[in-house]
């Protein structure tokens, strides 16, 4: 046997991936050996591109066999294990060399950190953690079993193994690549086909669960988790990660009490899980019973990051508690202690930019000078330049609309204008009366994201100047047909509010309850009226709520006038919302309080 790592990867149309994959490890590794399932785009021309050794085997469905195909052809001693939207991470090499360097005859495998993203984009604030194999001595009998998660198995030896601080960054459940794969829907059937003939196989319980977690069906997926936990035994590998989940399940569904039991129960099989005491904390805090948050929380932060077998979530034991700490003194109005807890944040996590934006908030409610306002959000940041289009959004956020506006300019003198900015550009604009800057603003293209955003607001700005024909002009030159379903919902909201300024007849948006899309882009109306103190036309955009049957319209109305500064209002439509609908949330009874 040849001394030196051999990776083996299983791949099935990665171009997209594979390069940076490979780009990671190819200076510390001796052999690639990539099994390919049936690609059909740049994989295979890639992958040789390293020098790596390609072999084809047909997909049977199992992932477990596609990955033992991949462990025939290893030469090395060692055999590292990778996916193809994994990145090793560049600060752990060193640590990997000396690993096998110092390794003795008794450590035969290693766990490494898997670090998986997230959302809609690679962000080192929303991370999750897991343990996975990664690291084995070839030809001592370790092999995988199971259909979609397979576990690495050896039947041959018992010899220990050990958790390494190594750290491997995964890019699958980013959405764009969850989308492209159907990862979700393909992985749901092949554990669904294990456990027709292993039905008591409670680890693909466990996966269904999180499979159908990551739907949003937490219903389903508490009740495989519940399958899962049936006899449960704190010494299985996943065990720690089953009871958090169960707990965040539970709690994600308002199951307070079943969620602290869960939470108190793991607690008793694990100590030292920080993220336990972590979402223990987020529950108390949700019932507003902010002193054991507080307690909890603290917690978190005496025991620090869990150790790496109990590793789930980044930043509980540091960043993450702190910052929930500075929004439970914001729930209590201590502002003074909120404000430094969500400074301590920022110190704690440079990149985490939140925080600034609650302190933004303390700042708006003890009606701080505008000059030491914009001084101290300016403060925050290093480099201010590339920091305008941030504070402008801060600014924006708390309805200064000039200020944002005065941050925006500075984005443009100094060369940064992306769409982003040109957008909140816009809505800071029409929400100042800036109506004919508004009309001015020519620079999107059609091909744009926010096209239709910008459109619909020169609708909005001509209708208030009483040019009427040039606001029917912008909506005919729109084809209906063409139109995303977002876009259709929207241009469907502006072309009532057209017809019942025109007092023509109206059409009924929706009446189905639980459509949501059109809410949004009333009550934007609504808002955009408000904010400018067009109260005619406000009380003819009301109408449009008459158009849809979304039974939380009236509790969002009463939202929108507390946040505009018209107290009274906002109460009496949070009360009709209670009485016609039942329809009420915490933010609503704190408004009434």
């Amino acid at each position: 046997m040849n001394k030196g790592i051999s990776l083996c990867m299983i791949v099935k149309n990665e171009e997209d991936n594979l390069n940076r994959c490979l780009n990671s490890i190819k200076d510390i590794i001796d052999e690639i050996v990539i099994v390919d399932t049936g690609s059909t785009d740049k994989t295979i021309a890639i992958s040789e591109s390293f020098g790596a050794k390609v072999y084809h085997f047909p997909w049977t469905n199992s992932f477990s066999e596609a990955r033992n195909e991949s462990l025939k052809y290893a030469t090395k001693e060692w055999i590292l294990i990778m996916d193809a939207d994994d990145e090793f991470c560049s600060e752990d090499k060193e640590k990997l060399i000396q690993l096998i360097d110092n390794c003795t005859e008794e450590n035969l495998l290693y766990y490494f950190e898997t670090l998986n993203y997230s959302g809609s984009f690679a962000d080192s604030n929303n991370i999750s953690i897991n343990l996975n194999p990664r690291l084995f001595k070839n030809n001592y009998g370790y092999q995988y079993e199971g259909e979609v998660h397979n576990q690495l198995v050896n039947h041959q030896n018992n010899k220990r193994d050990v958790n390494i601080p190594i750290r491997i960054y995964h890019y699958g459940y980013l959405d764009t690549n969850i989308k492209e794969k159907k990862k979700r829907e393909r992985n749901i059937s092949l554990l669904k086909e294990q456990l027709k003939s292993e039905p008591s196989n409670k680890y693909a319980c466990f996966n269904l669960g999180n499979e159908y977690f990551a739907l949003d069906d937490i219903h389903k997926a508490l009740n495989y988790y519940y399958k899962s936990y049936e006899d449960f035994s704190p010494n299985v590998g996943y065990g720690y990660i089953l009871i958090i989940r169960i707990v965040i399940a539970n709690y994600y569904l308002g199951l307070y009490d079943k969620a602290l039991e869960f939470a108190e129960t793991g607690l008793q099989y694990y100590p030292n899980f920080t993220d336990l005491y972590f979402f223990q904390a987020n529950i108390y805090k949700s019932m507003g019973r902010y002193t054991l948050a507080i307690r909890s929380y603290e917690k978190c932060l005496e025991i620090g990051e869990a150790p790496s077998e109990l590793k789930f979530l980044y930043g509980t034991g540091s960043f993450k508690a702190i910052y929930e700490l500075g929004n439970c003194y914001l729930e209590l109005k201590d502002y003074h202690i909120a404000f430094r807890y969500f400074n301590d944040t920022i110190k704690a996590k440079k990149d985490f930019i939140i925080p600034v934006y609650r302190i933004a908030h303390i700042l708006k409610e003890e009606q701080t000078p505008l000059a030491e306002f914009k001084k101290v959000i300016e403060n925050f940041f290093e480099e201010t330049t590339r920091a305008y289009i941030i504070i402008a959004d801060v600014f924006y956020s708390e309805g200064y609309y000039s200020s944002a506006l005065e941050y925006i300019e500075k984005c443009e003198k100094n060369g940064i204008n992306s769409e982003d900015i040109m957008i909140l550009k816009l809505k800071a604009l029409i929400r100042s009366g800036e109506f004919e800057q508004c009309i001015q603003m020519n620079t999107l293209q059609k091909e744009s994201t926010f096209y239709m955003n910008a459109s619909m607001y020169k609708v909005i700005c001509y209708l208030l100047s009483d040019r009427k024909q040039l606001a029917e002009s912008v909506m005919n030159s729109f084809d209906c047909t063409t139109l995303s379903n977002s876009n259709h919902k929207m241009f469907d909201v502006y072309k009532q509010f057209m017809n019942l300024l025109n007092k023509e007849p109206t059409q009924v948006l929706s009446e189905d309850e639980s459509e949501k899309g059109y809410t949004g882009f009333i009550l934007e109306i609504c808002e955009i009226l408000l904010i400018n103190k067009k109260f005619d036309e406000f009380e003819v955009a009301l109408n449009l709520l008459n158009l849809i049957s979304d039974k939380t319209v009236l509790l969002q109305l009463g939202k929108l006038y507390d946040r505009n500064g018209y107290k009274d209002m906002g109460k009496k439509e949070i009360i009709r919302s209670i009485k016609l609908f039942e329809v009420y949330d915490k933010e609503a009874l704190e408004i009434l309080k």
